[in-house]
């Protein structure tokens, strides 16, 4: 993992000061991509906020739509402080220290992706998302200002860094990625699998293969075992 190819985005943000805040825990910590989606803020009165960090917030991307971060990323995380359950496994997720573990060894571009202040993010953006991390917190008010949970998770991600291990394995790419749950897609659909049932079907499947962020190979290796399947079934 190299602190360079992680992009912190914001979606929607709501309040200058908690945008300059987090450019200034950015450099805190040694991030310098900040992407911005449809901000609602004043840069001038954020610059304020950001200090001595104001050429992360000058050099800020700024994009109308979160889809089109993929033209940036590799892997994307979204975060939420709304815990997940067995019958809510969108919200399903990992914690900031399961996170930089998980992506020590990690060498594509990640979007890390924080919601709004007021309602977070929707759960149509929480499934354009590859894994979901929540920071555990007092389940009497477990919402956090947005800077302070970035500042958590960047602490976590820069402490994992001093230990990280060479990159053995070429992660597989975003467009590997699509092209493996498009063929589990068509599986469910040759399989008739019941069609209430696909959509949580297909959660839990590309939460796995976020997760174990697996190789070119291994993505490869799996799209050949869902090609003979589709070739036995038809």
């Amino acid at each position: 993992m190299e602190l360079e190819n992680i992009y912190i985005v914001l979606v929607e943000p709501e309040y200058s000061g908690n945008v300059g805040f987090v450019a200034r825990v950015m450099m805190n910590f040694g991030f310098k991509h900040l992407i911005l989606i449809n901000p609602k803020i004043d840069f001038n009165e954020a610059s304020i906020y950001a200090v001595h960090a104001k050429p992360i917030l000058y050099n800020a991307i700024i994009l109308d739509d979160l889809t089109k971060l993929k033209d940036f990323t590799d892997f994307n995380i979204g975060t939420t402080s709304k815990h997940g359950h067995d019958y809510n496994l969108l919200r399903m997720a990992i914690t900031p220290r399961m996170l930089a573990d998980a992506i020590k060894d990690v060498n594509g571009k990640i979007g890390l992706i924080f919601g709004r202040e007021s309602i977070g993010l929707k759960n149509e953006e929480l499934k354009f998302c590859d894994i979901i991390v929540t920071i555990p917190a007092s389940h009497m008010y477990p919402s956090l200002n947005l800077s302070h949970a970035v500042a958590i998770i960047l602490y976590e991600l820069f402490l994992s860094k001093n230990s990280n291990k060479p990159v053995k394995f070429r992660e597989s790419s975003r467009i590997e990625k699509e092209k493996l749950l498009e063929y589990f897609k068509r599986v469910l659909d040759a399989i008739n699998y019941p069609s209430h049932r696909k959509e949580r079907a297909f959660i839990v499947f590309k939460h796995i293969i976020g997760r174990s962020f697996i190789s070119g190979r291994e993505a490869f290796t799996l799209m050949g075992v869902f090609r003979r399947i589709l070739l036995s079934l038809s």
